[in-house]
């Protein structure tokens, strides 16, 4: 079961749709290089997007009851990891991968 809110999904769903293209368009013998590209792929969008998108610029408002204010922030996450972290994890992985095939 994925959990994820808001744009947090996207980070696997690019993850899967650039593998999808790599492992189809490169030779089986490349699968490895295909798996590291693309999660060297997301995590550069993982990463810009997920700071784009949880700039902690969010919006005050005033209950009217108790006038206390309160915040909305965005929350783009995944696994309740926030998308901009899920960069370092995809990135990690890549790297994992790349020094697997080769030693």
């Amino acid at each position: 079961m994925i959990v994820w809110s808001g744009r947090g999904f996207l980070s696997v769903l690019v993850l899967a749709l650039v593998l999808f293209a790599l492992t189809s368009f490169l030779p089986e013998e490349q699968n490895n290089m295909a798996f590291a590209i693309s999660l060297f792929t997301s995590a550069i969008f993982s990463w810009f997007m997920g700071k784009k998108w949880n700039e902690p610029n969010g919006k005050t408002l005033v209950d009217k009851e108790t006038g206390q204010e309160v915040i909305l922030k965005p929350n783009h996450s995944l696994f309740w990891i926030k998308m901009q972290y899920w960069g370092f994890i995809f990135g990690a992985l890549g790297i994992f991968m790349l020094v697997k095939q080769y030693m």
